[in-house]
This record gives C-alpha cells, structure tokens and sequence, in this order.
C-alpha cells in the first residue's frame, strides 16, 4: 500500500523551471531621461510545466532546454522601447505560456535603480 501511494504522488507533482535574477538593460519607461538611456531590469521567471516534460534518460533531447526561456525574453527585451513595465511583463508572460507544454508561468520584472531608496516590481502569474 506504501508503495502505490508513493507512485501515485509522483504522478501529480509539479515540474517548474525558475530562471532567476536574469539582469538586461532595457529601454523602458515613460520619462524623458528613461527614453534617452538604457536601465537594468532583473527578470524572475517561473514556468509550470506538465508531466510529458520529465525526462527519463540523462539527455538534453528529453527533456526542455531552459534556455529557450531566457533568450525569448531578452529577444522581447531588446525588440523595442516599452513604456510600461506591466505591458513588458505581460508580453514575456504570453510568449511563456504559448508553449504546448507550460501548464502556467510566473513572471516578475523588476527596475531596482528607478528611485534611490526602493525597488520598483510588476508581476503577472496563473499558477
């Protein structure tokens, strides 16, 4: 009985790729001397993925390249000048989900030198 159960809570478990404190420099924001210069952005990703995903051997063509996240939001990154941190956010987030096998994502942007005394974040999840 020990065993079936163990089996069966490895059926459900979830299968997540983070890609953490991924630092760009952006042209984001709405004033002037943010349209003129470029600024660091630290991206958070989170990425739920079904259970297809898991690999069963020791080999990269099983299972998904973490790096195909990472380049889709720096391509996103460097595609134009955002205004708003939210419709930057919202489209890394779409382009993650597209994918067949992402169940959902979590995605954080963050400008940490927008102000001296704090950080500036926006986040959109459905996981």
């Amino acid at each position: 009985m020990l065993v079936y159960n163990r089996i069966q809570n490895m059926k459900i478990r979830n299968r997540k790729i983070f890609i953490n404190h991924l630092e760009l420099m952006a042209s984001i924001g709405v004033y002037e001397e943010e349209k003129k210069n470029k600024q660091k952005i630290i991206i958070n990703l989170e990425i739920l993925m079904t259970n297809e995903t898991e690999p069963k051997g020791d080999n990269i063509k099983e299972t998904q390249d973490y790096s195909q996240f990472r380049k889709a939001a720096k391509d996103i990154v460097d595609s134009q000048h955002f205004q708003l941190l939210e419709v930057l956010t919202n489209k890394i987030h779409l382009i993650i989900n597209e994918k067949k096998f992402v169940v959902g994502s979590r995605v954080t942007i963050c400008k940490p030198d927008i102000f001296n005394d704090c950080e500036v974040a926006y986040e959109i999840s459905n996981i």
